[in-house]
């Protein structure tokens, strides 16, 4: 008979997808630091690959709908006080229409 994994042993990046990661591991370690990370790596890909630089859109793309639904899954579970799970959502909504509004004007 197979066996549940828990959500222990379960992959952090698919335990992150589900909000199953902290709410500040969730936004400050992969949000941010890791964000940081995967543009440098798009950038470099691109850039070694000689594609033009809006390439990086389909590895930057999939990325920010990764963390929103993470960090957003996160909030929705975060059990301390509930302005940072506001405050986490309003970013995450800040953050998608600036990445939204640069994509439609090329003003990245």
């Amino acid at each position: 008979m197979a066996r549940k994994k828990s959500a222990k042993n379960s992959n952090f990046f698919v335990a992150f997808w589900n909000g199953d990661v902290s709410l500040v591991k969730s936004y400050w370690l992969i949000g941010v630091l890791l964000t940081i990370g995967v543009v440098f790596v798009a950038t470099f890909l691109v850039i070694a690959a000689g594609l033009q630089f809006e390439a990086m859109f389909g590895i930057y793309i999939p990325w920010v709908i990764y963390i929103t639904v993470g960090i957003w899954r996160s909030a929705d579970k975060y059990k301390g006080p509930k302005y940072w799970a506001i405050l986490a959502k309003i970013a995450m909504v800040i953050g998608v229409l600036l990445n939204f509004k640069d994509l439609l004007t090329g003003n990245y």
